[in-house]
């Protein structure tokens, strides 16, 4: 397996590729990236493959990366992120999954979705 973040990040325990991550950057042998950042994008990974209707999915993956990875991205370019960061970006993310499946229980889609639609 090439020692790369990419490699490491698809391993299939993310507690044992975390901790294997962590002390390759911390040797040197990788560079150092933001750690929570790179959680948030193994869960966004398995929560957008975890998604069955497959327009959903598309959706929240265009959601999270031109709003919620680009946020997280300049943040951690800054200063390390923190719990809540990374937390309030899943909780946005599981939202709007929630939202999406709401609608289509109503049979409405996200671009027919209307200002009563919202305040229902």
């Amino acid at each position: 397996m090439p020692l790369t973040h990419d490699a490491i990040q698809a391993l299939p325990n993310w507690r044992t590729a975390a901790y294997l991550r962590d002390l390759l950057m911390d040797s040197g042998v990788l560079p150092h990236l933001d750690r929570r950042l790179l959680l948030f994008e193994r869960w966004l990974a398995q929560r957008i493959a975890t998604t069955e209707n497959t327009e959903h999915a598309r959706m929240l993956q265009h959601f999270a990366t031109w709003h919620q990875l680009r946020k997280l991205r300049a943040k951690a370019a800054r200063s390390p992120l923190g719990t809540s960061t990374t937390q309030e970006s899943r909780q946005q993310i599981t939202q709007a999954g929630a939202f999406l499946v709401w609608l289509a229980a109503r049979h409405v889609t996200l671009d027919a979705c209307t200002q009563t639609d919202l305040d229902a």
